[in-house]
């Protein structure tokens, strides 16, 4: 069995393995007023973080007004100031009051888009030119990568960035948001690193009940090394359950998330492996997600703040690629099985356009 460790991120809670909550192991600072009035800044920052690190290259987004129970998906696209490739080792992330999750995806736009504009979330997720780097989920955030291992960034790669935000609070917010990309010397990379994306759509929640998904099997690249991994649901959710599983599930499996540290589907834990899980072939990971809808309306799945998700993704290398897949049995019929992974699937565009409508 692979030793592991946990980190818990967000503020009030104590950070192990380098990840801190809201303290000052993490230096990211809230975006800059007049960027964030702007739209959009980016800006590569020469001085190196370590002897044998790169430039850091920052971006701001924000500056729309949002009044008290308003919930949007915004994004913004723009080319980072690198002329030449660079090696990130470490994102770090702060977002303000109201955040449900950020994306950071690099893009293959040719069109640069500074003004946030409304997006349609989570679907970039599934094929195409938008490539997702990391989805956060809380205030303060950071994903170290192993040492060696690196997101590889064209020169002037254009990155999207997704901000999905809901106004909770009783007054009008304006929303920021802010990314650190900090680089290593491409001398000291040895794999390249991407991101596991797995879930499940096909649920539906009774009223006044606890409901559980059953367990569901999606497998791994052979050779893949998975260094990270979080799960996601909206506030309905009380676990995110995982487990290894051999071409298969079973009914009471040895889970590895969430582990000792209790699920909080506002702030998730990231479970941090060291050293990685190492997967052979025929081997992935089981999960199935659990609710308790005390509402007087059956929930289903759907990005708004009154439906439900159930997600979760894992961080790997070395990189073949960005891989997403779904166990969905509505479209069984046409594959004869309820697993569907994008892009290499055929139905990849239908499930697209299925969950933009969610």
């Amino acid at each position: 069995m692979n030793s592991w460790q946990w980190a818990v991120r967000g503020c009030g809670f104590l950070a192990a393995v380098g990840l801190a909550g809201c303290g000052a192991d993490v230096p990211v600072g809230p975006p800059a007023d007049a960027a964030v009035a702007a739209g959009v800044d980016i800006a590569g920052d020469a001085s190196p973080t370590a002897a044998d690190s790169g430039p850091t290259f920052a971006m701001t987004a924000g500056g729309w007004t949002m009044q008290p129970k308003d919930e949007v998906t915004m994004c913004v696209l723009q080319r980072l100031d690198n002329d030449s490739d660079v090696w990130v080792s470490r994102i770090r992330t702060q977002l303000s009051t109201g955040s449900h999750h950020m994306i950071i995806y690099k893009s293959d736009a040719t069109a640069e888009q500074l003004v946030p504009t409304k997006c349609t979330p989570f679907t970039e997720t599934l094929a195409g030119g938008n490539v997702p780097l990391m989805i956060t989920q809380v205030p303060v955030d950071q994903l170290q990568l192993p040492q060696g291992v690196a997101f590889k960034l064209g020169a002037h790669q254009m990155m999207r960035i997704e901000m999905h935000f809901i106004n909770y609070t009783k007054d009008p917010i304006i929303p920021e948001s802010s990314v650190h990309f900090d680089t290593m010397a491409q001398a000291l990379v040895h794999d390249e690193a991407d991101l596991l994306f797995y879930g499940n759509p096909d649920f539906s929640i009774p009223k006044g009940k606890s409901y559980s998904t059953p367990w569901k099997y999606l497998d791994v690249w052979p050779g893949s090394k998975i260094f990270a991994l979080t799960g996601h649901t909206h506030a309905l959710g009380k676990s995110v359950d995982i487990a290894l599983a051999n071409g298969g599930t079973v009914t009471e499996p040895s889970l590895i998330y969430p582990g000792d540290v209790p699920f909080s589907w506002s702030e998730p834990p990231m479970a941090q492996f060291d050293p990685p899980l190492e997967f052979n072939a025929g081997q992935g990971f089981q999960y199935r997600c659990t609710w308790l809808n005390d509402t007087t309306a059956t929930v289903g799945f759907g990005e708004s703040a009154t439906k439900e998700m159930c997600f979760f993704w894992a961080y790997y290398y070395p990189s073949k690629g960005y891989r997403m897949c779904i166990n969905d049995g509505k479209y069984s019929n046409y594959t004869g099985s309820d697993t569907t992974c994008c892009p290499d699937d055929a139905l990849c565009d239908t499930i697209k356009a299925f969950l933009g409508k969610q």
